[in-house]
């Protein structure tokens, strides 16, 4: 990795954003974590992030709708989507809204994860 990214880790689950967090800081990345989309918005905005990773099922405003909001403010923004649910009504859904992500099932393998992060 030439250049440490920016990765935004957003999920409502505190450990395991700590977890992912401790893991990409020893990977090289320059990381910071959020609890909701709200944040996820906010932080994306002020942030300079090259990449959300983000969980699909959380309180207040889903993935799903905090993709929307992020691909249209901040155009460009990789996003990639956690979900434990990941089938064919899932992946409509985001065509329905017409943006473009990427998905990583949970339970997250890590070096999925950063096979991910790399090819982004």
């Amino acid at each position: 990795m030439a250049q440490k990214r920016k990765v935004l880790v957003v999920d409502d689950n505190v450990e395991l954003c700590k977890n992912m967090l401790d893991i990409l800081e020893f990977k090289g990345y320059d990381a910071a974590i959020v609890h909701d989309g709200y944040q996820a918005i906010d932080a994306a905005k002020q942030g300079g992030f090259d990449v959300v990773v983000m969980d699909v099922n959380m309180p207040g405003m889903s993935g799903m709708d905090a993709l929307k909001i992020l691909k249209q403010s901040v155009p460009g923004m990789t996003v990639i989507l956690m979900t434990a649910f990941a089938n064919d009504a899932f992946y409509k859904e985001g065509l329905k809204k017409e943006v473009d992500y990427k998905v990583i099932q949970k339970p997250i393998d890590i070096d999925q994860l950063l096979a991910m992060l790399e090819r982004v």
